[in-house]
C-alpha cells in the first residue's frame, strides 16, 4: 500500500517511517496492512509496509500484497529501533514504551494525524467495502420494520408472541448477517413494544471491517402527530446538512450545525434536538470530525436526534465527490413501517 498523504507528511518532516503498535483487531493497524490481527502487532510504513505481530499468524490471515510480515515478538514494539534510521512520525496514541524503546535508541519520534487524513479520503475498494456494508444496512432496518408491520395489538403482537425491542434488535441482526456482514444493531426502546411506541433503531454493519450507518425510527400504529413532525425534521436535518456541505471547504461542525438549525426551524428546541457529521470506515466515527474539513473522497455519516415526546433517530452515509455529497442508498424515511422494502 502506498499512501501519499503518508509519504507527503514523512517528507516535510524529513522523517523516515511512520510506526504505530496497535492491540488485537486494531484499525491503523489494519488500515496498513490490510487485514484484522488477532494479537498485539507494531507496523512500519516507509512506502512499503512491514508487521512485527506478537503471534504468529493464521493462513486465514491474508495481508496486502506487499506487506512483509516479520517474524513474531513478544513484545512487537522492542523490533522497532532495528526497523528504523534516525527519526519517525507516529500518532500521538503510540504507547508509552514504543516511544522509549525508539528513544533509548537514538530514534526522534515526532507526533502526526497525517494517518488519519489518509484514512479520511477513501480508496474505490474501501468505497466498495462501505456501500456492501450499507446494503446490509438497509437489509437489517427492513427486517425491523417488518416486524412491527407483522404485529398488532398493544403491547404488539405476532405469532411468535409478543414484540419486544429485543426482538426487533435480533431480527436487524439476522438480517445483516445474512447479507455476509458483521451485524450490529441498537435499538432505542426496551422491554414490550406498545403499537404507539417510537422504535429507533440505527445499524453500523461491518464488511471487510468498513462500517455501513443507518438510523431510522418506526411507529407501528402512527397518529401522524409528533413523531411524523419529528422524523420530517430529522429527515430534513440530514438533507440540509448534507446540502451545504461544499468538498474542501465545510467543516464536519458546520455540516452538524446546519442539521441542528434544521432542526429548530421545525420548532424543536436546542436542548430537544442534536446532530452529529464524522467520517465513517473501519471505525464508526473517524476523520473527518470537528474542525476538520470534509474532502473530495470522505464518506461522511450525518446523524439527527430527537428527544422530546419520545425518540427520534434518522441517520444516513453519504460518499463526498468534487462538487457535493451524495447519500449511499435511498431507503426510506417515513415513520410507518413496511412488510416489503
Amino acid at each position: 500500500m502506498r499512501s501519499a498523504v503518508l509519504d507527503r507528511a514523512l517528507a516535510d518532516a524529513g522523517a523516515d517511517a511512520f510506526v504505530h503498535v496497535g492491540p488485537p483487531d486494531d484499525p491503523l493497524v489494519r488500515y496498513l496492512s490490510g487485514a484484522a490481527l488477532p494479537c498485539r502487532a507494531a507496523v512500519v510504513y516507509a512506502g512499503r509496509v512491514a508487521v512485527v505481530p506478537e503471534c504468529p499468524l493464521a493462513e486465514r490471515v491474508s495481508l496486502r500484497d506487499g506487506v512483509s510480515v516479520l517474524d513474531p515478538e513478544p513484545t512487537p514494539a522492542q523490533r522497532l529501533p532495528g526497523l528504523v534510521a534516525d527519526s519517525v512520525l507516529a500518532p500521538r496514541t503510540l504507547p508509552h514504551d514504543a516511544a522509549l524503546y525508539l528513544e533509548n535508541d537514538g530514534v526522534d519520534v515526532a507526533s502526526t494525524t497525517a494517518h488519519e487524513d489518509a484514512r479520511a479520503v477513501k480508496t474505490d475498494g474501501e468505497r466498495d467495502a462501505i456501500e456492501a456494508a450499507q446494503k446490509a444496512a438497509e437489509a437489517g432496518v427492513a427486517a425491523a420494520a417488518a416486524l412491527l408491520a407483522g404485529a398488532d395489538g398493544d403491547p404488539l403482537e405476532d405469532d411468535a408472541g409478543v414484540v419486544t425491542a429485543e426482538r426487533v434488535r435480533r431480527a436487524a441482526n439476522a438480517a445483516m448477517a445474512g447479507e455476509g456482514a458483521t451485524p450490529e444493531a441498537v435499538v432505542g426502546a426496551s422491554g414490550a413494544l406498545a403499537a404507539s411506541d417510537p422504535v429507533p433503531v440505527r445499524v453500523t454493519p461491518a464488511v471487510g471491517g468498513y462500517r455501513g450507518l443507518l438510523a431510522r425510527t418506526f411507529v407501528a400504529d402512527s397518529d401522524g402527530g409528533w413523531e411524523r413532525r419529528a422524523t420530517l425534521a430529522g429527515e430534513y436535518a440530514v438533507d440540509a446538512g448534507l446540502d451545504i456541505l461544499e468538498p474542501g471547504e465545510t467543516t464536519a461542525t458546520e455540516v452538524a450545525d446546519e442539521a441542528v438549525a434544521e432542526l429548530g426551524s421545525y420548532g424543536f428546541s436546542p436542548s430537544a434536538g442534536s446532530a452529529t457529521a464524522h467520517g465513517v470506515g473501519l471505525e464508526r466515527r473517524e476523520a473527518p470530525t470537528g474542525d476538520a474539513t470534509v474532502e473530495p473522497g470522505a464518506v461522511l455519516g450525518v446523524t439527527a436526534t430527537l428527544d422530546d415526546e419520545g425518540a427520534v433517530w434518522v441517520a444516513d452515509l453519504a460518499f463526498v465527490g468534487d462538487e457535493g455529497a451524495e447519500r449511499v442508498g435511498a431507503f426510506p424515511r417515513s415513520v410507518v413501517p413496511r412488510a416489503d422494502y
